[in-house]
């Protein structure tokens, strides 16, 4: 069982897929859209636990969508993330200003997001978002800021890999039913030629049998006509006999 639906608010698919698999890695179902203005259509239609919202959207951009959410009583208590690359203070202070629970980076750490969805999920009122790590002697913060921009660019590339090949498993197995109706329909089509050679050759052997049998019929009628002109000729012949005869006497 799910422990919540999330609605991800990005023109980009590529964006939207990356989230919903790394929300399915929380145990969160999701629902994608790419537009401000069907996410504000869709949030009246179904329940949604979370919201993921980019900022640089068509028409109504991301900081416009969130003053709605915010002003209006059915969606105001839902916590709106805003998803977006920008990462300055100032951006953030405006999204948290405007009734955003936080600011999520595209690069976001699997481990991150998966630990700030427990934090909301289970309505605790501490900052949702992780502490910074103890640095050693020889670590940075810019040390730290680069190893945690490189871990969420290699969660990124592992969720696009998973990805691509579940999309060349899904081409694959399009591929295979393609052939098999490929198959099944040369199949289907060969065995109506087989068909069709089977009738033309039985038509093909009746018109010859009825043919012969006319041949042998005519064959037969112009001999019996001929008996017949015979045997009429035989009769003129005896008749002139006949007539010839009882003149001369």
């Amino acid at each position: 069982m799910p422990r919540g639906n999330a609605l991800i608010v990005d023109d980009s698919s590529t964006a939207r897929i990356i989230l919903a698999r790394l929300l399915e890695k929380a145990d969160l179902t999701s629902k994608g859209v790419g537009s401000a203005e069907e996410a504000l259509t869709l949030v009246h239609q179904e329940h949604f636990d979370l919201i993921f919202l980019d900022h640089l959207l068509p028409g109504m951009d991301g900081f416009e969508a969130l003053e709605k959410l915010k002003s209006q009583p059915e969606t105001r208590d839902i916590p709106v993330f805003m998803y977006t690359s920008q990462n300055a203070d100032r951006y953030l202070q405006d999204a948290r200003a405007r009734g955003a629970a936080g600011v999520i980076g595209k690069q976001v750490e699997r481990e991150q997001l998966i630990r700030m969805i427990d934090a909301i999920l289970a309505d605790n009122d501490d900052e949702p978002y992780l502490t910074a790590p103890e640095m050693s002697a020889y670590q940075t913060v810019s040390d730290l800021s680069t190893l945690r921009k490189m871990t969420g660019r290699l969660s990124t590339l592992e969720i696009a890999y998973e990805e691509a090949n579940e999309d060349i498993r899904a081409m694959k197995q399009h591929m295979a039913r393609v052939d098999a109706r490929y198959q099944e329909e040369l199949e289907t089509r060969i065995g109506r030629m087989r068909r069709l050679w089977m009738f033309t050759t039985v038509v093909f052997v009746l018109v010859a049998l009825f043919l012969g049998l006319q041949i042998n019929s005519v064959s037969e009628t112009v001999d019996g006509l001929s008996a017949q002109l015979g045997l009429i000729t035989q009769m003129i012949g005896g008749l002139m006999e006949l007539v010839s005869g009882g003149g001369g006497g």
